[in-house]
């Protein structure tokens, strides 16, 4: 059996969990309203372009406060109600990943996840992805994210990767490959 597994349907991920700052409990922050609008346009893209685009659905990951208002910009942004399930059950993307492997575990063909979060995001989700996801079709989608660099520096913070052999092996032999073509096609 390959590594690759067959995908049937589209997961989306919009991770929009945040703490303090720039934070406000009647409105959303800007780097939220940032990620919302990447998830909408992803979900255009998909819909536009993949013939199982009729089996998507995105997954809201937020604080219990503010689940409700993310749900209403999406809705606001012509989102079908149906197509959105709600968690605040998660307190960082790598719980949010164990919950969201739980959920497909079983499936013979998993959805293609797409994972909308702030650009600095990347690095944890490479690092559960590699650790933990193998043999499934995982996209990152960036959001600019514009607030002070303590702010986000908290957030990092909080969102410490749980890095696993796998991803040091990995890291390890990106570095070899790089050596070896560094050596070979070395610049006079």
């Amino acid at each position: 059996m390959s590594e690759q597994r067959y995908t049937e349907g589209n997961l989306i991920i919009l991770y929009a969990i945040y703490r303090g700052g720039s934070a406000d409990i009647r409105s959303l922050p800007d780097h939220i309203l940032e990620r919302v609008k990447v998830c909408l346009g992803t979900l255009r893209i998909i819909t536009s372009s993949k013939p199982d685009s009729h089996k998507t659905t995105i997954v809201v990951v937020a604080n219990q406060l503010s689940v409700a208002m993310v749900k209403d910009a999406l809705l606001k942004g012509g989102v079908n109600e149906n197509v959105i399930l709600t968690d605040s059950r998660p307190k960082n993307i790598y719980q949010t990943f164990s919950r969201i492997l739980d959920m497909i575990k079983g499936q013979v063909n998993p959805p293609h996840i797409y994972f909308v979060g702030s650009v600095w995001q990347k690095d944890i989700l490479d690092s559960i992805v590699v650790s933990r996801f193998k043999g499934y079709k995982v996209q990152f989608d960036g959001a600019l994210d514009h607030r002070p660099v303590y702010e986000v520096d908290q957030d990092r913070a909080q969102e410490a990767p749980k890095r696993k052999l796998e991803y040091y092996k990995s890291k390890a032999k990106d570095k070899g490959i790089d050596l070896l073509l560094g050596y070979v096609f070395h610049e006079k």
